[in-house]
């Protein structure tokens, strides 16, 4: 008799928030796909039946930020090294290919890896491949982006500017308004990099529009989205009531826990939490989004919340609403099985301030178009 699933996921808690679901279920997967998410599938009915009772299934971990144009730039990690041991599946690069290196990142990084890898592209030609801040005079390719967009809508998926002084050279704002032209033309959204500018967020958060992201909302260098006192710039619930993002980015100067827990207290939690790591950063960070997740979760952000944030709406701000970050018939059958492991667990952040936890999210098994791999991450 053939086997009516190719795997089944059976017995775990299942949670996905995007699709309303948290109890125990099965899943199972024909042909790379869901096709069943419901409890007490028969396992006899699968040719292969993964173990989930002990553990919590959730769609495949959505890394909207991270770098991992491996070989081109000195920060690139490789995105099957960096994501499959901690169940992310798709992971979208943050600005590492500009306009003169897309074509490598395109044929080596996506056509190379298992993991599902998209890119907001820089708006720069040298993108992260230059020794010098790319948004500088001369380094801007606003035609040719626009030009990308138009040839390859299914990988570059928004224009990334990388805002503060160190990269522009001075003001922002210039940058940030060509860039809001270059989105205009094309459709696609801008993910910008906030901390460090010349200008306050009171001027600049005006000029992004629904669908566009903030990354790095939590970062403690000047110029953020805290006023001198602490308190959230009223510019920034004024985006995010128009539809503007704030995505967490944690990289390696980003993340604070005082500014965190200031927005968390402020009823400012982040849309999307990714981990904007490197090659540099992932053996801090190792297992890489899963990390950057249980710092949140030691934050007190309740666990659907966090799953949501690294699942449904990442995917949905990536254009892929319902086909990743979720766990309902259709869907690419895309998996991470985790497990809760208790005891005592410190986390640092940029300015060296430390928080501790009792439990942490550990990778168990990642599920890719229905493929299982399992963890070899120990820490």
């Amino acid at each position: 008799m053939t086997a009516e699933y190719d795997l089944l996921v059976r017995g775990g808690r299942v949670l996905a928030p995007g699709d309303g679901l948290d109890g125990r279920h099965d899943v199972g997967v024909r042909d790379g796909t869901v096709v069943a998410v419901a409890p007490g599938l028969d396992p006899a009915r699968a040719a292969t039946v993964l173990d989930a009772s002990d553990a919590l299934v959730c769609p495949g971990l959505v890394d909207v930020h991270a770098h991992v144009y491996w070989g081109a730039t000195s920060i690139g990690a490789w995105p099957d090294d960096v994501c499959a041991d901690g169940g992310v599946t798709t992971v979208a690069d943050g600005g590492s290919a500009g306009t003169d290196a897309f074509a490598g990142f395109r044929r080596w990084i996506v056509g190379g890896s298992r993991t599902r890898v998209l890119c907001h592209l820089n708006l720069s030609r040298v993108g992260l491949t230059g020794l010098v801040g790319e948004l500088r005079p001369g380094l801007v390719d606003p035609d040719g982006v626009a030009r990308l967009i138009r040839d390859h809508p299914d990988v570059i998926v928004g224009i990334k500017l990388r805002l503060s002084a160190r990269i522009t050279g001075g003001p922002c704002r210039p940058m940030l308004e060509l860039g809001r032209r270059v989105s205009a033309e094309t459709g696609k959204p801008l993910h910008v990099h906030i901390g460090g500018t010349v200008e306050s967020m009171t001027e600049l958060l005006p000029l992004l529009s629904s669908g566009d992201t903030v990354t790095h909302y939590q970062t403690p260098l000047p110029n953020g989205l805290l006023d001198g006192d602490g308190v959230l710039l009223p510019a920034a619930r004024e985006a995010r009531e128009r539809g503007v993002l704030f995505d967490c980015g944690h990289g390696m100067s980003h993340f604070g826990f005082a500014v965190a827990e200031a927005l968390l207290a402020q009823g400012f939690p982040p849309d999307t939490i990714s981990s904007d790591l490197s090659r540099r950063s992932f053996p801090d960070l190792a297992p890489g989004l899963l990390t950057v997740m249980n710092k949140w979760l030691a934050l007190g952000l309740p666990l659907p919340d966090v799953i949501r944030a690294a699942t449904a709406s990442p995917a949905a701000a990536l254009g892929l609403a319902g086909r990743v970050g979720a766990l309902r018939p259709g869907a690419e059958a895309d998996l991470a099985v985790l497990a809760f492991d208790e005891g005592r667990f410190g986390y640092g952040d940029a300015v060296g301030d430390r928080r501790v936890a009792r439990r942490r999210l550990r990778p168990v098994a990642t599920v890719r178009a229905g493929d299982v791999r399992r963890t070899s991450w120990i820490r």
